[in-house]
């Protein structure tokens, strides 16, 4: 919903967005050459309500996710250079618990055949990421592009062609590419085509009242992409930088077999070089992905990983716990789960997964209590 009100040359604006378990507030005026916004909201996750930048955004693309309750308040400027071009400035700031302050910080200008920015994404003190936007064209035919980079390595890319045929039909064709290092099986390219048709023509004026809507509008507009591009950058800035300290780099898998692999193929080399255990947890992600903790060294017979509720990432769910046995010690059945083992998951309410020094990789399923091997490891 939004609200504009005129007062001779100048325009008050005012709008707001709901969507689930969110909501945003945008209130802002326009004078002379200027329009100043200042928009503010909260909600779950991240948001999922969309911007001028990178609408449709898969906020848990680049990390996990904490899927905490979060803020942002921002405010943003567009002011006349000369006749038809302006500039546009924002800042939003992003908030959630136990996780550092996020911002995002956009520049650009707009000119009667050409539009685009530099945006740049901060946490705490660290620069986590960086972008622009393009569009030129003219009445018919436009052509835009966008990108985002992460400082881990993820990028978005997306190019669009749109063709207006008329005052009442439209076309557009939108390309993505998306790639994320931590998490290749993300990665996707799509094609969209859309085909847009309005039932009605547009209203005719006369000449004085044409001019008088013609102004209302571009100052509506203004409006518009200034609060677009400030949500857009706290949008890219929260979702750039989702995860809590000890999640921004670690890697995701698709499933929870491939988490355990993952890290019990490179730590049981030196389990068995040292004859000592290692572990930890494997936990799921609130996308749906799995993750792993860095292992932790024990004994020559036990290992102590720790409470889940305190060791995983937060906003993530414990899982299952990995673990491996040492080196080849005639002292222990070190090829199988121990009675120990199968009751520490059971207690804990996860499933199991162990390292041998022989080099296989076995399950305990807590739902079935059946132990199988699943796979060959390093050793």
């Amino acid at each position: 919903m939004s609200f504009h009100r005129s007062f001779g040359s100048n325009v008050l604006h005012y709008g707001t967005t709901y969507a689930l378990n969110e909501r945003h507030h945008y209130a802002g005026f326009s004078v002379g050459g200027a329009t100043i916004a200042y928009f503010e909201g909260s909600g779950r996750a991240f948001s999922k309500t969309g911007s001028t930048l990178y609408q449709d955004l898969n906020h848990y693309f680049f990390h996990g996710g904490s899927g905490s309750a979060f803020s942002f308040q921002g405010a943003g400027l567009d002011f006349n250079l000369s006749k038809g071009t302006s500039a546009q400035f924002a800042r939003t700031r992003i908030k959630a618990p136990n996780v550092d302050d996020r911002y995002g910080y956009y520049a650009g200008v707009s000119t009667p055949f050409f539009r685009g920015g530099l945006f740049g994404l901060e946490r705490g003190n660290d620069w986590v990421g960086h972008g622009f936007n393009f569009a030129t064209g003219g009445p018919r035919l436009n052509f835009e592009y966008q990108q985002i980079n992460s400082e881990t390595g993820a990028y978005v890319r997306r190019v669009g062609f749109s063709w207006k045929k008329n005052s009442t039909s439209s076309w557009s064709v939108n390309i993505e590419d998306v790639h994320n290092p931590l998490y290749e099986s993300a990665d996707e390219q799509r094609i969209l085509f859309r085909y847009q048709r309005t039932l009605s023509r547009p209203r005719s004026f006369a000449a004085s009242e044409d001019e008088e809507a013609e102004a209302k509008k571009k100052s509506q507009t203004k409006w518009a992409t200034i609060v677009g591009v400030g949500v857009g950058v706290g949008v890219a800035a929260a979702a750039v930088s989702s995860g809590d300290d000890n999640n921004d780099n670690s890697e995701r898998f698709a499933t929870q077999h491939q988490a355990a692999f993952d890290v019990l193929n490179e730590i049981n080399p030196v389990s068995v070089r040292e004859n000592r255990e290692h572990g930890g947890w494997v936990y799921r992600n609130a996308d749906g992905s799995f993750g792993n903790t860095n292992p932790v060294g024990g004994g020559v017979a036990s290992v102590n990983i720790g409470n889940p509720q305190t060791t995983v990432p937060g906003g993530t769910r414990a899982t299952a716990t990995y673990h491996t046995h040492g080196g080849p010690d005639p002292r222990y059945d070190n090829e199988n789960f121990s009675p120990q083992d199968i009751l520490s998951d059971r207690l804990a309410g996860v499933d199991g997964y162990l390292g041998t020094p022989a080099g296989f990789m076995k399950y305990h399923q807590l739902e079935t209590g059946r132990i199988s091997t699943i796979g060959r490891i390093a050793n």
